[in-house]
């Protein structure tokens, strides 16, 4: 095999970079690195290895394995970016990760505020009655058209099972589709006096638009009854 030995390589103008027609292969064990940034336009796939400066994508970024020591944040002009074994979306700025921030209520009411930086899971503690869910901030604009909403509430019944029996999107109050076909199979040897039920609510957008929340349906999924 030939080899070709140089310090530099640039341009036949030598103001420039060369123009590797037919690609470029690194062995095995090999790195590619500088102190630059790697701009592409096209597309990236990573089955393994790290991220550890900025990384810009125009296309599509398919991301398998791959650790990112600094933020997904950087890619800013992207199609669609997919997490292989965890998540993907399309469209959605909200960015779900594998710990979600929960904020805990010592009362009835659970007022949540649908947004990245936000909380998306309330935890009811000390409850009087049941419990009623308040979620704002969810967008009213074609952006936000064909998406679907998660929000959950965990609830810690002190000597009375409670449960959420309301959910109410940016104020429109919506009548909850529970599994089974009502709030009581729903709640069927799964609720506790003492300890912690979960219930998980999905609004879909029925309709394609996002213009106001009357166009979403609940569903809601109750677990536990742990004690």
């Amino acid at each position: 095999m030939s080899e070709i030995r140089v310090n530099k390589v640039i341009d036949e103008a030598g103001t420039g970079a060369v123009e590797l027609t037919q690609g470029a292969t690194l062995p095995s064990g090999k790195t590619l690195s500088g102190a630059g940034a790697i701009n592409v336009t096209g597309s990236v796939t990573a089955a393994s290895g790290s991220f550890t400066g900025n990384v810009s994508v125009g296309g599509t970024l398919t991301y398998e394995d791959v650790t990112n020591i600094d933020s997904i944040g950087i890619v800013t002009a992207r199609s669609d970016l997919y997490v292989a074994g965890i998540s993907s979306f399309t469209g959605e700025s909200r960015v779900t990760t594998i710990a979600e921030k929960s904020t805990r209520i010592d009362g009835n009411t659970a007022n949540l505020t649908y947004a990245g930086a936000s909380s998306n899971v309330a935890i009811c503690t000390n409850p009087s009655g049941n419990i009623t869910l308040n979620v704002t901030g969810i967008p009213e604009s074609s952006a936000f058209d064909n998406h679907t909403i998660t929000f959950a509430v965990i609830v810690n019944s002190t000597g009375t099972a409670r449960t959420c029996t309301a959910v109410n999107l940016n104020g429109v109050s919506k009548t909850i589709k529970w599994a089974g076909g009502s709030l009581e199979n729903a709640l069927s040897g799964v609720t506790t006096t003492n300890g912690y039920t979960v219930q998980s609510f999905t609004g879909i957008n029925t309709v394609g638009s996002a213009s106001t929340t009357t166009n979403y349906e609940v569903f809601g999924v109750v677990s536990g009854g742990f004690a």
